[in-house]
């Protein structure tokens, strides 16, 4: 790889080793943004999809190119990937429907009136956004994988899925037609299996693993980023009877497993967690909930074995230093400046090394 980054294959290795150790104090430091140095990104907006899809992409590239040459010489964990992103309708308008763009994001209108009308949706590889996100993926590995990894976006849980699905009616069908929902659970899931197969088939393998669609290198054949974002509204007697069982067939099909959380669905993060082969798990900060620390080291104890991927301010590392000796940890740093990245990626090394 003709990578811009000389010590690619030393952060490459790094991820490796962390995966490969039990050992606690260790932590992988990702500097996810330098704010005096930040590139706007392309407004999704100024393009039509899917018909500028390539164009996009093209955008993408050259802003990563212009963040990356401003951090260069970082030697942190931050893996330079590079792949499709469109807001969040992707996670399910794969299986048809209509979506509306906003700069920075877009959304999928509800497409079924019925959880019972398993005919609306299919796997089309001729649906646009299919082949936006899975063709995108390809577009990019074949362009410009000398230069950056090419990386998957990433799925949402079927739970996600489905109240993308039905819209806030979702939340009714819980009550007025389990069974129906159930069936269209268990289909969601198949789909969701063979949709990101399908992307991490076109992203390729990276030194024996997957880099997820947040950059997170994973051992193996490996799904991520999936997300539980529903659990931040229902109970956790719901999340147990209608999300973990399609969640576990998901990671099934998987060697390993990332998951992106809320903070706040703190009730619901025992039950997320302690599936078998989730092993990163995001807890992002949450407007109005508490911050990710701060829910983390409520619910520790009934985490399992998972690796808590915690964004942590310079004061949240420092003052946490001693539980973060006790585990493995990715930490996720967004740094005022270059100083104050490489001065606490110095910390981090110093303090929680990578055995």
């Amino acid at each position: 790889m003709k990578n811009f980054r000389s010590d690619i294959g030393e952060v490459l290795d790094r991820a490796q080793r962390f995966h490969a150790s039990d050992q606690p104090g260790q932590a992988l430091f990702k500097v996810r943004a330098i704010r005096d140095r930040a590139v706007p990104q392309p407004l999704l907006t100024a393009y039509t999809f899917p018909e500028d899809t390539h164009q996009y992409l093209d955008h993408c590239y050259d802003n990563q190119l212009a963040n990356w040459s401003l951090r260069a010489h970082l030697a942190d964990d931050q893996l330079p990937c590079l792949g499709p992103w469109y807001g969040i309708a992707e996670h399910s308008a794969f299986l048809g429907g209509h979506v509306s763009y906003a700069e920075d994001t877009s959304w999928h209108h509800q497409l079924m009136d019925d959880p019972r009308q398993l005919e609306r949706i299919s796997l089309d590889e001729n649906n646009g956004i299919y082949r936006m996100v899975v063709g995108g993926i390809a577009y990019v590995r074949e362009k410009y994988g000398d230069v950056f990894i090419p990386r998957v976006r990433g799925t949402s849980g079927a739970l996600d899925v489905v109240n993308m699905l039905r819209g806030n009616d979702f939340f009714y069908d819980l009550h007025d037609d389990p069974e129906g929902l159930h069936a269209l659970l268990l289909r969601c899931t198949a789909y969701i299996i063979d949709y990101y197969g399908r992307q991490l088939d076109a992203a390729g393998m990276v030194m024996g693993g997957s880099v997820t669609g947040f950059g997170e290198w994973l051992p193996g054949r490996s799904i991520g980023h999936m997300s539980e974002d529903a659990t931040t509204m229902i109970s956790v007697e719901q999340f147990e009877r209608f999300g973990r069982p399609y969640t576990q067939a998901v990671c099934d099909a998987y060697d390993h497993a990332m998951m992106h959380t809320h903070a706040l669905g703190e009730r619901c993060l025992p039950a997320i967690a302690t599936i078998p082969k989730m092993t990163l798990m995001e807890i992002s900060n949450d407007p109005n909930a508490d911050r990710a620390i701060t829910v983390y080291k409520r619910v520790k104890d009934q985490l399992g074995q998972v690796i808590p991927i915690l964004p942590l301010s310079r004061d949240e590392i420092r003052d946490n230093l001693a539980l973060l000796k006790q585990q493995r940890t990715v930490l996720w740093y967004e740094a005022d400046t270059l100083e104050d990245a490489e001065d606490m990626l110095q910390f981090v090394r110093r303090e929680l090394p990578v055995g």
